[in-house]
């Protein structure tokens, strides 16, 4: 039996995957802790967890889609840099206080952390031993490579062309003041620069457990050997709501379109929910599934197709979704192509415009580029998916390649394989260069 803290970021698609793995060695028969916001404690203890909280102010909100009129580039990177200052920097001094605390007060034989709580870098950048450290992917692969543009920009990998250069200025120009805030922070906290590019720390650690299939990520002729595509991980988490009366009565033959905002950004359903009511309206052939994610702001007048509900169990929809519509949570979307559903992704915050990029990537849906999609847009997207095969036959592939996995048995046969690590050298000054 061994002891594992897992820690996520207090964001629930960060932490939903980080407690079913939490759950899994629990299992197992392991003695695992959970560290992450207050808000997640009842959830934690309702699957048996022990859970340790992290203070208020290490918690992350989410982020407006600010100065709407500019051009789609220069906005994405003014949303990323809110986003990497607010729920990257800001809350690393305060996460690692309250890791360092905990392996102080007990013995770990590894920390699990999700890749945006970087409390665990000052951890991995200390000269002294450590228990094994394994950062897991709850987001696309961010990792800077030759092979693939910098991570935020929502750009598919073009064939033959290398992005060092573009990498390179992403670090040293558009993020340089990021990058010296960072090592502000690690300074401040007695440590040396980053060795590497910020969103590069997983390096560090001792694997990357990436919760997806190969299949879903771009080739990397320079993926660093830590990295292991564990397959995603199944939803199995505590059933929160049941479907309502009408799902038994949808004739079989019913074209079911599940539209969602998630559980994060869903405080503006005019977003994605609205649009998609009124997009797909009077459609007697179709049926809209729309899951608001507990959010309580009024919907208005919902059309006779349309079905609302807060929550509805991944595994009783999905099975019934022929198409699913999405702001690009990377969680949901990897259980919608669990069940070879094709997706329409409309997401423009955090990892989103990398998730729908994939998408469309692999042919397994379409990307509509933007946050706030037209009612005419997503219903013709709408009608070129159902009406398009490739799509379907897409998102079949990918379920195939899923279904071969056994994530937790990768997970469970690394942390036997780990000890312990000793003390580190100290890290030089200047940072490795992207193209490694």
């Amino acid at each position: 039996m061994a002891r594992y803290l897992v820690a996520a970021s207090p964001i629930p698609g960060h932490v939903t995957p980080m407690l079913t793995l939490a759950a899994d060695l629990r299992r197992r028969g392991h003695q695992v802790r959970l560290l992450t916001g207050a808000r997640f404690r009842e959830t934690a203890a309702a699957q048996g967890i022990p859970f340790v909280t992290l203070d208020a102010h290490t918690m992350a909100t989410p982020t407006d889609v600010p100065h709407r009129h500019l051009p789609g580039l220069l906005r994405r990177w003014r949303i990323g840099r809110a986003e990497l200052r607010e729920g990257f920097l800001a809350p690393i001094a305060g996460q690692f206080r309250a890791l360092t605390a905990e392996l102080n007060r007990a013995e770990y034989d590894a920390v699990l952390a999700d890749v945006m709580f970087t409390g665990v870098i000052p951890l991995l950048l200390a000269e002294k031993p450590r228990p094994a450290v394994l950062a897991c992917g709850v987001v696309p692969l961010m990792l800077s490579s030759a092979d693939t543009a910098p991570f935020g920009m929502g750009w598919r990998p073009r064939l033959g062309r290398d992005y060092t250069r573009l990498n390179r200025f992403v670090e040293h120009v558009l993020f340089r003041g990021d990058q010296r805030r960072l090592d502000e922070i690690l300074a401040r906290l007695g440590l040396g620069a980053a060795p590497h590019y910020l969103l590069d720390w997983p390096r560090l650690a001792d694997r990357l457990l990436q919760f997806t299939i190969p299949g879903f990520e771009y080739p990397r002729r320079d993926l660093p050997d830590s990295v292991v595509f564990t397959g995603p991980l199944p939803d199995r988490g505590p059933a929160r709501a049941q479907s309502s009366h009408w799902w038994s009565d949808l004739p079989a033959t019913t074209t079911v379109v599940h539209v969602t905002q998630g559980t994060w950004n869903n405080t503006d359903l005019d977003q994605l929910i609205r649009p998609t009511l009124t997009a797909l309206s009077g459609r007697d052939d179709i049926a809209v599934v729309a899951c608001t994610g507990g959010s309580r702001t009024p919907l208005g007048a919902i059309p006779a197709n349309a079905y609302i509900s807060d929550f509805i169990p991944y595994g009783d929809l999905l099975p019934r979704v022929d198409v699913m519509i999405t702001n690009g949570g990377y969680g949901g979307v990897q259980q919608a192509l669990r069940h070879g559903v094709p997706l329409i992704v409309a997401g423009e915050s955090a990892d989103k415009p990398e998730v729908a990029a994939r998408i469309a990537y692999t042919g397994a849906g379409i990307d509509l580029g933007t946050a706030r999609p037209r009612p005419g847009a997503i219903a013709a997207a709408v009608d070129r998916v159902l009406g398009t095969a490739d799509y379907r036959s897409a998102a079949a592939g990918l379920a195939q390649e899923i279904a071969k996995t056994a994530p937790f048995e990768v997970i469970s046969s690394f942390l036997a394989d780990l000890e312990p690590k000793p003390a580190r050298t100290a890290v030089p000054a200047s940072r490795n260069e992207l193209s490694r």
